[in-house]
């Protein structure tokens, strides 16, 4: 893989603008626990204790080309409700521009809901899912709105992606104004459906899985086969067609009648809710970048794989798409200190258990591993601070570290036992703990609770968190085997 190629491509989406078209959703997660049963009827009480919500469907697209960098536009509707604030708050925060939405005051907002639940020492499983009216076409007012939106908007981005849950909003009106707008504009049309991907004639590229490509085109796609009657059928209706295959990766059908398998490196897969939209949206800003399709089924890919190995609907960013395909913590482990906030709270949500734990870690040896198996006793998710190089200097002195910071992830990301990584540089892990709160907090056996940093101890306690003291590992520590390894010498 040519890393250096894949990431200036990267590096032109925030040049790109986009225009996202479809049916938006409002994801709602609420995380509880029952409590009992109650009094007025035989239900049990659910106490909430967090609610998540995200945009959904088009919108989970709009927000993963946003994540990736591109200057977003959304286009769509929602009904005059609370929902309908909460769902543009969502995409605020995530960057998308939302002056194109259009009220409908006859219609509720699409919601989707999932209830988790669980109870003492027990995970959180769904107990309930909920859901608004089935919506149909928009039709007369509401859709000649949508349409004067896209016309406005069409001549200001570079591509329009549709997303289709074969709902509301994606009438043969609202095609055929994007086909013209593209058209008129030389615009690059992206569109992805649950049943209509041959709905898009004319586009440039469609992104369907498998399941859809067959429901589109008529064909039961169960074996490769099948799948390239089936790509080659949508290649009589658009250009080209991107068809994502799950764990065999993207099978790549050109207008020039070539097929390609574009494989996705292995993953640990948690939840693919949504990674579709992230394949979408990434193949578009790499075609709009400059790149093959090839070059967007390899970043669609990269992009997959950080969706899938997190739960629930998420927005992927640039730098993670660039630490998976480098291969410096795998698509899951390393992460940014903003990304990690956003994980953790999650995982906490679904009542895991956090531990942080932070060191150099400089040549890994039997004293760390042991470490880091007792540190990750003390709950369900090991979180590590890996001190930069710079700040291993600072510490250790000119001649550490041995091994360089992105080495020392990746050797780290092997271990089983360590769910995520991120590199810090301060003297102090103080403003880290403060926005993560792990429930414990581990150190090694040559501290004790009055000669650890007291600001550390300070912010841990002040939030209910507890302070593990694991013990050292005699005769085990990167100083001795320096020494030794000179000694030897």
């Amino acid at each position: 893989m040519d890393l250096q190629h894949y990431r200036e491509l990267l590096a032109r989406f925030d040049q790109k603008r986009v225009l996202v078209a479809g049916d938006i959703y409002l994801d709602e997660n609420i995380f509880g626990v029952v409590t009992g049963v109650s009094l007025e009827a035989p239900i049990p009480i659910f106490e909430v204790q967090e609610k998540k919500h995200n945009p959904g469907a088009a919108g989970n697209a709009a927000c993963n080309v946003a994540a990736l960098g591109a200057k977003t536009y959304m286009v769509g509707v929602v009904g005059d409700d609370t929902n309908a604030g909460v769902v543009r708050r969502e995409f605020a925060v995530r960057n998308v521009d939302t002056s194109g939405i259009v009220v409908n005051p006859a219609v509720a907002t699409n919601t989707y809901g999932k209830l988790r639940a669980g109870g003492f020492n027990i995970p959180t499983q769904e107990i309930l899912r909920t859901d608004t009216p089935t919506p149909v076409f928009i039709s007369g007012e509401t859709e000649d709105k949508v349409i004067a939106n896209i016309r406005a908007y069409a001549s200001k981005v570079d591509a329009i992606v549709v997303g289709d849950q074969v709902s509301s909003t994606c009438t043969e009106r609202v095609l055929a104004e994007i086909a013209a707008c593209a058209k008129k504009h030389k615009l690059l049309t992206v569109g992805d459906s649950r049943k209509r991907a041959g709905a898009f004639k004319g586009f440039d590229i469609v992104v369907p899985n498998d399941r859809e490509a067959g429901i589109a085109v008529g064909i039961d796609v169960v074996d490769k086969e099948t799948l390239k009657a089936a790509g080659k059928a949508l290649l009589k209706i658009v250009k080209n067609a991107l068809i994502t295959c799950g764990p065999d990766g993207i099978t790549v059908f050109a207008e020039t009648g070539e097929v390609t398998e574009v494989p996705i490196s292995p993953c640990e897969v948690l939840d693919v809710t949504g990674a579709g939209d992230t394949v979408t949206a990434a193949v578009a800003l790499t075609v709009l970048a400059g790149g093959s399709l090839h070059d967007a089924a390899v970043i669609g890919n990269a992009a997959a794989g950080v969706a899938v190995g997190q739960r629930g609907v998420v927005t992927v960013t640039r730098q993670e798409v660039d630490r998976a395909m480098a291969g410096a913590g795998g698509p899951v482990k390393l992460k940014s200190l903003e990304e990690l906030v956003r994980v953790v709270a999650g995982l906490k949500a679904d009542g895991k258990k956090i531990v942080w734990t932070n060191g150099c870690f400089d040549i890994l040896h039997a004293g760390h591993i042991t470490y880091l198996l007792n540190a990750a006793r003390h709950g369900d998710i090991l979180v590590v601070g890996l001190n930069s190089d710079e700040s291993v200097r600072e510490n250790k002195g000119p001649n550490r570290p041995v091994v360089r910071e992105q080495d020392r992830a990746l050797i780290l990301s092997a271990l089983e036992c360590v769910s995520y990584l991120t590199i810090f540089g301060d003297k102090t892990t103080t403003k880290i703990l403060e926005q993560l709160r792990p429930d414990v907090y581990a150190k090694g056996g040559d501290y004790t609770l009055d000669t650890i940093v007291q600001e550390e101890r300070q912010v841990v306690e002040s939030y209910g968190g507890k302070i593990a003291i694991i013990p050292a590992v005699e005769g085990k520590s990167t100083t001795a085997l320096i020494q030794k390894i000179a000694t030897d010498k």
